[in-house]
């Protein structure tokens, strides 16, 4: 360690609390080596229990009974989210681009953020960081890797930044079939990010009356569905948002923030965004999925093995 004042080398002087001390020959001042937190990046909690309270949060965990499990503050556990979140969102930006998909399919699940957005007052209106919150993802078929996801309003602007983003997740040399649902947004979003690169065509559903017992909580019934192709040339007996619809099943129950008719929906939208990230990366790497018997990862060749929490955040 080099002294501050001098720029000369220091020399040891003991240890406290396990960590090196030094002091300056010429000046007599004294310095300790910095303690390591790790990804942590504060000391209100140490790693293990840090770990802990991310992986049950994973788990479909709410904040509250985090810290009761835990024996962490709440404030804690929210600044680990935070903090495992963002380097999340870089992890997911950095490693998943230019994979080979052949069969994509995108769709958007529904939240909101301190309340919906019919409780919003005339002063919250303009506030866009308030009310609904849509969720868009891109999953690839055959592997269940989700490529990229967006966190943003139902509108035409969220759209073209989710297809920004699928579109530095695939290869660009490598033709894929796209199918939505139908959206309005999505079809000049898809144009202008992905142009030819792409086979798209929309699956849009056909609801039936709503019975007046399920007209608050349930989706009315689907009585068909029409399959729309809307350039390129795709299969028509690939035009399917069934799988995409099963991950936002398993998005619902595994991230508390999400589930319906609780308390557990998030207060602030970097909240949200920070446990949409840490979903889909351990989805991705962490999880093995049922089906496949692999993690997605491993799956499209990212990785070799499943990685655990601390390698993921590391």
């Amino acid at each position: 360690m080099t002294c501050h004042n001098c720029r000369i080398e220091c020399v040891r002087n003991g240890k406290r609390n396990g960590l090196q001390r030094f002091v300056c020959s010429q000046c007599g001042k004294k310095f300790q080596e910095p303690r390591d937190f790790g990804w942590i990046g504060h000391k209100q909690a140490d790693e293990e229990k840090s770990l802990m309270a991310l992986h049950m949060i994973c788990e479909g965990n709410s904040i509250r009974s985090t810290q009761r499990l835990t024996g962490l503050d709440k404030k804690t556990i929210m600044k680990l989210l935070v903090i495992a979140g963002e380097r999340c969102e870089a992890l997911l930006a950095t490693t998943i681009r230019n994979v080979p998909v052949k069969d994509v399919q995108a769709d958007e699940i529904w939240g909101f953020v301190g309340k919906k957005e019919g409780h919003k007052n005339p002063f919250e209106g303009d506030n866009e960081y308030l009310g609904d919150a849509w969720c868009f993802i891109g999953i690839e078929r055959h592997t269940k890797l989700v490529l990229a996801f967006e966190l943003g309003k139902r509108t035409e602007t969220s759209a073209h930044r989710f297809m920004a983003k699928l579109a530095d997740a695939t290869h660009p040399d490598v033709p894929f079939q796209l199918t939505t649902d139908g959206l309005a947004a999505y079809p000049s979003a898809v144009y202008r990010n992905l142009g030819n690169r792409v086979d798209y065509a929309q699956h849009i559903k056909i609801y039936g009356q709503t019975p007046e017992g399920e007209r608050r909580y349930s989706p009315a019934k689907v009585i068909g569905a029409e399959k729309k192709d809307i350039y390129g040339d795709p299969d028509r007996q690939r035009i399917c948002t069934s799988h995409i619809e099963r991950q936002n099943g398993s998005l619902r129950q595994w991230c508390k923030r999400l589930t319906r008719l609780t308390y557990a929906f998030s207060k602030k939208w970097d909240s949200l965004k920070a446990a949409l990230a840490l979903h889909f990366a351990y989805y991705n790497f962490c999880r093995v999925h049922r089906t496949i018997k692999v993690t997605p990862a491993m799956a499209s060749g990212l990785t070799d093995r499943p990685w655990n929490l601390a390698e993921l955040l590391a």
